[in-house]
């Protein structure tokens, strides 16, 4: 099974084949960005164990949860549960858990990439200066912890050569 890192490194792949086969009949940039992310998409880009979570509810009549989701998240999900649905009602998936038709509803391709064209641009642009290292992952800047001590030092040194400047000067 595919972690969150795999299937995120993964999405970044997808939208950027999707992107350079729709940017030549595009206009402008931010055109095909709009374009890039409603191609459709080779699967639905959430681990198992996060869609169980979501449609488990759904399966049961209970929507409140993907409801109060962002609209792209909504509309991944509810499309998400109509290929459950519709997979779960195939001879080779009848009697079988719901977690293991969602291991391979998430693999079924997916109408579109559920983002809007903004997320895609600041994919694009971490992944042009750097900010994206080569698994995919978002590079992290230094913990709390880590700026502290930094500051620390800054102010340390800061003391130190103020006093030094004290002593010099008569």
């Amino acid at each position: 099974m595919k972690n969150e890192y795999d299937i995120s490194r993964q999405r970044q792949d997808d939208l950027i084949k999707a992107y350079n086969r729709v940017a030549l009949s595009c206009w402008s940039q931010r055109d095909a960005y709009m374009k890039a992310v409603k191609e459709p998409a080779p699967r639905y880009y959430v681990s198992p164990k996060q869609a169980l979570q979501i449609i488990s509810p759904m399966v049961k009549g209970d929507f409140e949860m993907v409801n109060l989701m962002s609209p792209n998240k909504r509309r991944m999900y509810y499309s998400l549960f109509e290929k459950v649905m519709e997979l779960s009602e195939k001879r080779k998936f009848i009697g079988k858990s719901l977690y293991y038709i969602v291991q391979f509803a998430v693999c079924e391709p997916a109408p579109e990439f559920f983002m809007s064209h903004k997320t895609f641009e600041s994919i694009r642009s971490w992944m042009k200066n750097g900010k994206i290292d080569d698994e995919g992952r978002v590079i992290n800047y230094p913990s709390r912890e880590k700026q502290q001590e930094r500051q620390r030092l800054i102010r340390m040194r800061k003391k130190e050569y103020l006093e030094k400047l004290r002593k010099s000067t008569p």
